[in-house]
């Protein structure tokens, strides 16, 4: 009996499968591969900038305006990678029972 009260409580399909990717990202973040891919986004995130010279005004735009884009879509895809995982531990936490979600107020 004891048993059944430290048990969490089953997930929803949704939070099933929300569990299941995030574990299945968490694994690849301990491949080789990801170690290149990862760099790749962190290089396009953090160290891109556009060289001016020889490019006119209205190109040099463009250019640093796609640069800026693509900079920030690496950084929303390592947030949303590293997000899925969290949940997945968080999710896997309240299957277990190991952490105790709280009750929401109704208003």
């Amino acid at each position: 009996m004891a048993d059944e009260e430290q048990k969490g409580r089953p997930l929803t399909d949704e939070e099933a499968r929300e569990m299941r990717m995030g574990f299945d990202l968490d694994e690849m973040t301990r491949t080789a591969g990801w170690k290149t891919v990862i760099t790749w986004f962190e290089d396009r995130a953090y160290h891109s900038w556009i060289d001016p010279r020889g490019m006119k005004k209205d190109e040099w735009e463009w250019a640093e305006l796609n640069a800026f884009h693509s900079a920030d879509v690496s950084k929303q895809i390592m947030e949303d990678i590293n997000k899925l995982i969290q949940r997945a531990h968080y999710l896997h936490g309240v299957n277990v029972g190991e952490i105790k979600e709280s009750k929401r107020m109704r208003i």
